[in-house]
């Protein structure tokens, strides 16, 4: 047995001050006893030599078993720290496994951190019912995959490719002039939005299919048996700056048509009332992506733009032009808009109300003015990742001259609404009544200009009779009480008493097509998919 138990222990304990102890011990008696070894050298020198031997002996022994033991310390610490390291990582993994399946479960958590990598947000899939479209197996058809790679080079061996030449002129130009298999195509004016001018007797339509203005005589009836009614005039080619043509709006004194373009070209357009043909706007003005609604407040002479992806109103003055920028900008995530489309103004309260669908993201404030304008809205590129939701749609109510991150007055909102991508929005002032067309629900509802929060609508049009179909215009005549209906699922824009309900007949129709002949409803057509199962195409719009 050791003379130091504490070595003994020590390997077991982990005690690195019973080691420092241990040490210090030894090194003291080898003190000791060379202490003492020096004074007995003064006895015989023989006598002298064997002591010292054994002392330097004893001495050499205990310094290798201080090595070992240090060196048993140091293994055992690196021991330690492996161990920890493993119980480590297998926390961490059951951490992981336990937020996956609280996921799963539905339990709503906070974002987990792990090390470099955030965990933004983790939604599970809803149960699908109905038949699936299952996945071809693996190499089900390798020579239609090998047809659509690149060609290989033979030289250069697999995975190699070589940059194909340019088709000649010759191959390029027969190319050109083939005529495709088949085209699914709406050659028939779709109506998207429209304003009545009582003072001309006339409507104007934002065409969104064939990118037109069309203009037509308010009192047009289309007949029964006719295929469709010819507008007045129409605005449409290249040099007019049309393109999805999706909001319109008047000016009453001089008919001057303001025209918003949603998508592919970000220009409001002016018109004189005349302008017909392939010709040159009078103006235009320069507005964000997605702009979709368009209000005036002739009080103030500006006008109010609704902006989808940015989910803002932006407010120009109303002879704005070219590069100018907005006076006034409505946003962020205390308005509570979600994707607005339609915007009116109730010139004797002095709020505006915008429709809102419910696609919903937040932006990070910050960066440099987009296009040099300060009250530009933030822009997608400011997106903040897993803030993105479906809210339901709604109607929110600001006044007119709000700005900022500022919340709305209030919200007609909830199941009780009758709410269904609510795509745009009139105010009939004097009736103290706001009128809404909404699209997938094939409706025109009623609500009061003081109505908050989930509220049924005070009337619903809706019906065969009333020949609603994809409602996304809405319109007030104020002088002679009228409400217009622009349905881009029928090709006609339908007319009704202002007070009318249920499945009202309308009074008056305009056609762009025959009635039996069905809308294909593509307006902006991004993407498309084959079901090979139905032998179906899918297009998204």
């Amino acid at each position: 047995m050791s003379r130091y138990p504490n070595v003994d222990l020590f390997e077991a304990q982990g005690d690195a001050e019973n080691l420092e102890g241990v040490a210090s011990s030894a090194t003291h008696e080898v003190d000791m006893i060379s202490s003492q070894s020096r004074g007995m050298f003064a006895l015989t020198a023989p006598v002298g030599d064997i002591f010292r031997a054994k002392i330097e002996e004893a001495y050499q022994k205990r310094r290798r078993e201080m090595a070992r033991v240090i060196r048993t310390w140091r293994t055992s610490r690196a021991i330690r720290f492996l161990v920890l390291t493993a119980i480590l990582a297998t926390t961490t993994h059951v951490i992981v496994s336990w937020s996956a399946g609280a996921v799963q479960s539905g339990v709503v958590r906070q974002t987990t951190v792990i090390g470099g990598e955030r965990l933004v947000s983790v939604e599970p899939l809803t149960e699908q019912n109905g038949e699936l479209c299952l996945p071809e197996p693996v190499g089900a058809d390798r020579q239609l995959v090998a047809s659509l790679l690149p060609q290989q080079s033979g030289s250069a061996g697999v995975g190699a490719s070589s940059t194909p030449s340019r088709p000649s002129e010759a191959l390029r130009s027969e190319v050109a002039k083939r005529k495709p298999a088949g085209t699914i195509r709406d050659p028939r004016n779709a109506f998207a939005s429209l304003v009545v001018d009582p003072a001309r007797n006339e409507v104007i339509f934002a065409e969104e299919n064939n990118f037109s203005v069309l203009v037509y005589d308010r009192l047009e009836n289309t007949p029964p048996r006719a295929a469709l009614s010819e507008p007045k005039r129409i605005i449409q080619g290249e040099n007019t700056y049309l393109e999805f043509a999706c909001g319109v709006y008047v000016d009453p004194p001089t008919g001057d048509v303001y025209v918003i373009n949603n998508d592919t070209l970000n220009w409001m357009t002016v018109w004189d009332r005349n302008a017909r043909g392939n010709v040159k706007p009078t103006r235009k003005l320069h507005t964000p992506m997605a702009t979709f609604g368009i209000a005036a407040d002739e009080e103030n002479q500006e006008l109010l733009l609704t902006v989808q992806d940015d989910h803002a109103v932006v407010t120009f003055k109303k002879n704005a032009k070219e590069l100018e920028g907005p006076v006034r900008l409505l946003q962020g995530p205390k308005t509570r808009m979600a994707d607005p489309h339609g915007i009116a103004v109730d010139r004797k309260t002095g709020l505006i109300y915008v429709t809102n669908w419910g696609t919903m993201n937040e932006r990070q404030p910050g960066g440099p003015p987009r296009f040099g304008h300060a009250l530009w809205p933030i822009g997608r590129n400011n997106n903040i990742p897993g803030s993105g939701r479906f809210e339901p749609p709604s109607i929110t109510v600001y006044r007119k001259d709000a700005s900022g991150d500022v919340a709305p007055l209030r919200v007609i909102q909830g199941p009780k609404t009758g709410l269904d991508w609510p795509t745009s929005i009139a105010v009939h002032p004097d009736r103290g009544e706001v009128f809404v067309a909404n699209d997938t629900a094939d409706t025109v509802t009623v609500y009061r200009t003081t109505d908050n929060g989930d509220v049924a609508p005070v009337r619903v049009l809706k019906g065969p009779k009333s020949m609603i179909k994809n409602p996304t215009g809405v319109a007030l005549d104020l002088v002679n009480n009228e409400l217009w209906v622009a349905n881009f699922g029928s090709h006609s824009a339908t007319v009704y008493p202002v007070d009318a309900a249920g499945d009202p007949v309308p009074k008056r129709v305009i056609r762009s097509g025959r009635p039996e002949e069905p809308a294909p409803m593509l307006g902006n057509p991004h993407t498309m998919a084959y079901d090979s199962k139905r032998d179906e195409l899918l297009v998204s719009n």
